[in-house]
């Protein structure tokens, strides 16, 4: 691979809409089957997977304006989870999306979208965060500063491979999971 095609380009670039868009401002009900499962910071983890333990629903008349769909991505905003990201996967179910929430919705054409699953774990990824979160009493990133967020982009053949092998180490991951929960 040669330096020459890896080029740096911004997270508002790779984005459909060219930004970031805040989720639903409403209140968390108890989870229901009738309703949309909500995704709230608490319920990713740090590794970016949905955490289903406390799931919780929304029942707001604007809520489906607020569904994620294949390709998006959320950045929690503000506080102690300030950075903390979740690669949507319709594996997951319906989710809303709530108000601490910052979507950006990818463009394949543009990225692998996967690829920002596991850019938002890496140590650049986290090392921007605290950058942009040092000096502040509550830390906060808002949707400007997320899409200026740059991310240095190999050549998509290069993003491909890598999604490929991570994958197959999540899938891996994933039924090592399966296979711990049935033998408790």
């Amino acid at each position: 691979m040669s330096l020459e095609k890896i080029k740096t380009v911004t997270l508002a670039d790779v984005s459909i809409n060219n930004k970031g868009e805040y989720g639903i401002g409403a209140s968390a009900v108890d989870y229901s089957d009738e309703l949309y499962t909500y995704l709230r910071i608490t319920d990713i983890n740090d590794d970016g997977t949905l955490n289903k333990n406390d799931l919780k629903s929304v029942d707001d008349v604007d809520a489906k304006n607020y569904l994620l769909n294949e390709n998006d991505v959320v950045f929690a905003r503000t506080g102690n989870s300030t950075g903390k990201a979740y690669y949507y996967d319709k594996m997951d179910g319906e989710l809303v999306y709530a108000g601490f929430l910052i979507k950006f919705s990818l463009d394949p054409s543009k990225i692998n979208p996967k690829f920002m699953k596991y850019y938002v774990l890496s140590k650049d990824y986290k090392g921007w965060v605290n950058s942009m979160c040092t000096g502040s009493t509550r830390p906060n990133i808002n949707a400007k500063m997320y899409g200026n967020m740059e991310l240095i982009l190999p050549p998509r053949e290069q993003q491909d491979f890598l999604v490929n092998i991570l994958g197959e180490i999540d899938n891996k991951i994933e039924i090592n999971k399966r296979i711990n929960k049935n033998l408790e």
